[in-house]
């Protein structure tokens, strides 16, 4: 044997112990024999000591041989114990085998005590081996079944570092996982938090300790004395002040060859790897390996998920906008926030490309998912040009700039690069839309997270790209289509000088008119109010004409409810005239859409006009309805009437009420005879679209 076995030897005889080791060296057996006589110190011995064997007399003066074997039982339970007496008989012997005995050997035959020694060693290793196995096979099991239900990475890799550590009690354990070029913690239960988190973020390198230079050269790295070897120079002072004197690290390989992380064992004292501590580091990284890739394939599972949820989420997201909102441009500010609540980004910026000089416009930003105003300051903004010196491959590769570490990516501009580390950027994606074929500008997608872009993340964001794009090119149609609105801005403003300047003027004549035949009739006072309220009349009429110029909302509606607007109206336009007016309410009041009101409100002022202007009425009555599915309008005159199928259609007037109807989608009905009066009935449903 290489070295001495640590033998405890119960025996009040110090000749007989002199004699065992003897004989012992007479068979190769080097031994440190440790003697003891009483209980009080055999008891000390085995809990002071670590020992391979126990020989013991069956006979002593204060203690006895079956004694000292149930002690030994309980306090080293795997410790070989082997009687050597002198008086042992048969009985005695087998008595002593069944209760637990390794051997026994008498002293009158020596001889077989080496023999016996060998053999109990022996049986003893084979039996520790068995069970260390079956322990390996049990733990290999559980963790395999840990990895199977998906519990987390540092959960198995604590669970698979306790394995090993039980397998060699001497040994810390420990995971390391490569993120880039760095390595970080993974599993280590036993090393202190203090060494864990100093390590955490390990650049890997030729020389960066065990681990990152087993990552970097991608095979083990065996460090027998941390004390001495030039890999730990960066680190020898944290291991030894950990008490951490040797380890041994190898790289996890994946399937495909590529380093995943590194599994190391530490020693607190100088020593090199024996064939079993290699095997035990192959079945570590075995498993290592199938957690981490089982772990990935998972998470690449759930992203493509993800992935696949995100599209559908913003296609609803682009119908939505697309339903509620108008304006093309809110459309792509929209889409752009999303793309920055996807992808978790700090900043999203649209670019257009002007085709014929290749210059940038800057066109949106959002930062912190708002929309801000873009930056003077932005290298692109102060030179449409400077973006080629580190965009221009998308104009020949078409596809995304990826750009992982904007301080180290040589394609970056010195400008740009500063301009973008300034503000805390680490990273960014420039993502080229097309139009057939041709890049038409860019969405740039800016993190100041570190980490290398993940597939998936670039395929969404590609995704997104195209909703963009397509609301970019619809807010191009919209502007193409504005020369064509103009036309029908014209026709509004007819209709709404109409509605306004005309009858408000009506309104005042009217007025007019009725204070001369005041002042004829010698009535002063009544006379000056009559001219009071073509005055004022003249002046709401001419707001209304401003407000109109603008597309505002008109002034009635912006003081007064709408039920309570038609009523002023009716009864401003009407005091003092020979017209009679009345205003009926019923059913409780419904909120309605501003276009609602203000086409109603319209619609109202119109009818009042004719029955003024054109019928000579002498009554006119207005009924707002709002029952449980429609506001209904019905305004009604005793005057002179009309044959509706030869009514003049070109007039401004019926035209005005029936397009304000089908802006709103509310039907319009207009009856009417000579001599038998008008009536006029609008019901416009609640909730209807408003028609553009």
């Amino acid at each position: 044997m290489n070295f001495p076995l640590r033998i405890l030897h119960l025996e009040d005889d110090a000749r007989d112990t002199e004699l065992v080791q003897a004989t012992l060296e007479v068979e190769g057996i080097q031994s440190e024999l440790t003697r003891v006589e009483r209980e009080q110190d055999f008891l000390a011995a085995l809990k002071r000591d670590s020992l391979d064997l126990i020989l013991a007399d069956y006979t002593l003066p204060s203690f006895d041989g079956l004694s000292a074997l149930r002690i030994a039982q309980q306090q080293s339970p795997g410790v070989p114990f082997i009687f050597v007496s002198g008086t042992l008989g048969e009985d005695v012997a087998i008595e002593a085998l069944k209760t637990g005995a390794t051997d026994y050997v008498l002293k009158t035959r020596l001889a077989r005590l080496g023999p016996a020694v060998n053999r109990a060693l022996r049986e003893t290793r084979e039996r520790t081996n068995r069970k260390r196995a079956e322990a390996l096979l049990a733990g290999e099991k559980r963790i395999l079944e840990m990895i199977a239900k998906g519990d987390l990475l540092p959960a198995i890799f604590d669970a698979l570092c306790q394995l090993v550590e039980a397998q060699l009690p001497d040994v810390i354990s420990s995971v390391l996982l490569l993120e880039g070029d760095r390595l970080r913690h993974g599993g280590a239960p036993s090393l202190p938090n203090s060494y864990n988190d100093a390590i955490d973020g390990l650049t890997i390198g030729p020389s960066e300790g065990s681990c990152g230079t087993a990552a970097y050269r991608g095979e083990p790295v065996i460090v027998s004395d941390i004390a001495t070897d030039p890999l730990w120079a960066k680190y020898r002072d944290l291991a030894l002040s950990h008490s951490l004197r040797a380890c041994w690290s190898t790289p996890i390989l994946s399937s495909e060859h590529k380093v995943l992380g590194t599994f190391a064992m530490y020693y607190r004292e100088p020593r090199s790897p024996t064939s079993e501590d290699l095997d035990l580091i192959e079945l570590a990284t075995h498993l290592v390996r199938i957690a981490v890739e089982r772990d990935r394939a998972e998470g690449a599972l759930r992203t493509s998920e993800q992935l696949a949820r995100s599209h559908v989420e913003v296609m609803m997201r682009s119908l939505d906008v697309l339903a509620t909102e108008a304006a093309p441009e809110k459309f792509i500010a929209e889409m752009l926030r999303t793309i920055g609540q996807h992808l978790q980004a700090r900043g999203v910026l649209l670019w257009l490309r002007n085709q014929e000089d290749d210059s940038l416009r800057l066109h949106l930003v959002i930062e912190d998912d708002q929309q801000v105003a873009p930056d003077p300051e932005h290298p692109f903004v102060k030179d449409p040009q400077a973006w080629k010196k580190s965009l221009q491959e998308m104009l020949f590769t078409k596809g995304p700039v990826v750009c992982d570490d904007i301080e180290q990516d040589p394609r970056i501009g010195a400008e740009f690069r500063e301009y973008l580390m300034n503000r805390g950027r680490k990273k960014f994606l420039a993502i080229p839309m097309f139009v057939l074929g041709e890049v038409r500008g860019f969405i740039g997608i800016q993190h100041v997270e570190r980490g290398a872009y993940r597939p998936e993340e670039i395929e969404l964001a590609q995704a997104l790209a195209h909703h963009v794009m397509l609301a970019t090119l619809v807010a191009e149609l919209a502007e193409q289509r504005r020369h064509a609105v103009v036309f029908q801005e014209r026709t509004r403003m007819a209709r709404d000088i109409h509605d306004t300047l005309a009858q408000g003027f009506t309104g005042v004549i009217i007025q007019l008119d009725t204070s001369v035949e005041a002042l004829r009739d010698e009535e002063p006072e009544e006379a000056a109010k009559h001219i009071g309220r073509a005055r004022e009349l003249a002046r709401e009429s001419l707001t209304e004409a401003r407000r109109s110029v603008h597309a505002l909302r008109p002034q009635a509606l912006e003081k007064a409810t709408f039920a309570d607007a038609l009523r002023a109206i009716i009864t401003n336009t009407t005091a003092g005239t020979s017209l009679h007016s009345d205003f009926q309410l019923k059913g409780e009041l419904h909120e309605l859409q501003p276009a609602v009101e203000e086409n109603l409100l319209h619609i109202g002022q119109e009818a009042l006009s004719n029955a003024l202007k054109h019928a000579h009425a002498t009554k006119f009555q207005a009924r707002l309805s709002f029952d449980s599915d429609a506001v209904r309008l019905e305004l009604s005159d005793n005057g002179k009437g009309f044959v509706v199928d030869c009514a003049n259609g070109g007039g401004i007037g019926l035209i005005g009420m029936r397009e304000r109807a089908e802006q709103i989608g509310a039907t319009l009905a207009v009856t009417s005879k000579p001599a038998r009066g008008t009536k006029i009935i609008a019901v416009s449903p609640y909730q209807q679209p408003v028609l553009k």
